[in-house]
Order: C-alpha cells, then sequence, then structure tokens
C-alpha cells in the first residue's frame, strides 16, 4: 500500500513540474499602472509657412527629455519635457507595460489630425506599483493607433531606477 501512495506522489510531483514547465516566461511584475496625466499647453509653436528659416532649425533641433524620481512608495514621477507634436492634439496620452525587466512606455495623442503648426508640449505623469531595480526601457511616440515599430522608437536603453534618485533621459527625436 505504501508503494502505491508513493507512486502516487511522485506521479503528482512529475505533474507539477510538467505543468510549471509549461508555464509562461513572461511574467508580469505586479500590475504597474500610469497614473495623473497631465499636459502642458502648447509652449511654443512653429509654422513651415509663418516661420524664419533659421528659427525653424533651431525649434527643431529641440530634444525631449524624460525626466523620472522614483519615490519609496513605489510611485515613479515623471515629465517628458519638449514633447514635439502637431498643434490639434487635444492631450498626450501613457501607456506602459512591463513584463519581467523591460518597461514599454507609449506616448500617444487624443488625436491626429494633418496640420501646418507643431508645439512643444510638456507631459506629467506618474508610474504607479513599479519596484527600484534595473530596466530596459524602450520608448515609443505614436499616433493615436498606439502602434510600435522602429521608426517611431524614441528611446531604448538601460535604465536603474533608485528611490529617491532622478534619472534623466534624452530622446533620439
Amino acid at each position: 500500500m505504501s508503494h502505491l501512495n508513493l507512486t502516487k506522489s511522485l506521479l503528482a510531483f512529475s505533474l507539477l513540474g510538467t505543468i510549471t514547465a509549461c508555464s509562461s516566461e513572461s511574467t508580469v511584475i505586479g500590475n504597474v499602472k500610469v497614473s495623473n496625466v497631465v499636459t502642458s499647453d502648447c509652449k511654443t509653436s512653429v509654422s513651415k509657412k509663418d516661420t524664419r528659416p533659421e528659427y525653424l532649425t533651431d525649434f527643431y533641433s529641440t530634444k525631449t527629455t524624460l525626466s523620472m524620481l522614483m519615490g519609496n512608495d513605489n510611485t515613479v514621477t515623471a515629465q517628458f519635457l519638449d514633447v514635439m507634436d502637431n498643434c490639434t492634439i487635444g492631450q498626450l496620452n501613457v501607456d506602459i507595460t512591463c513584463v519581467e525587466n523591460k518597461i514599454i512606455i507609449i506616448l500617444y495623442p487624443d488625436r491626429d489630425m494633418l496640420t501646418d503648426c507643431v508645439c512643444l508640449y510638456d507631459v506629467n505623469f506618474k508610474i504607479r506599483d513599479l519596484f527600484p531595480g534595473n530596466y530596459q526601457l524602450e520608448i515609443f511616440q505614436t499616433t493615436t493607433n498606439k502602434q510600435t515599430n522602429s521608426s517611431n522608437r524614441i528611446y531604448h536603453g538601460m535604465v536603474t531606477l533608485d528611490s529617491n534618485k532622478i534619472v534623466r533621459l534624452a530622446m533620439t527625436r
């Protein structure tokens, strides 16, 4: 009888191992969420028809930056500075996913319209339930469809988030 119990125990242990081995390798870290997204009014605008060429060159050379401050409560206070988009977007929104040690941030407008006017905006937001640590970070600036690809990726690199330390990153466009 003890031989039968041993066999059942081994079978149960083997099944547990098989089920565990078949589970996904990608685990979502907590429920990382974005909140308190606020877009500034247009800070500066240009139009190819109405702006002097030398000012256009200076305007388009402005780099977007991202500042991130990890708080003690696993909340990151973040700000994009000088996000370039058209003048009729409404609000800029932020989505985030975090799987294992990879964070993907998508910055996208409420609406897309073709205009001859481009503005610089600031976007403030909070990332909740993200733990201090080292992360691979990808940031995309997309249209309303939120489709990501290499042409709209504005940052790709490693970032270390430590409590009460500010991280500043320069975007590539």
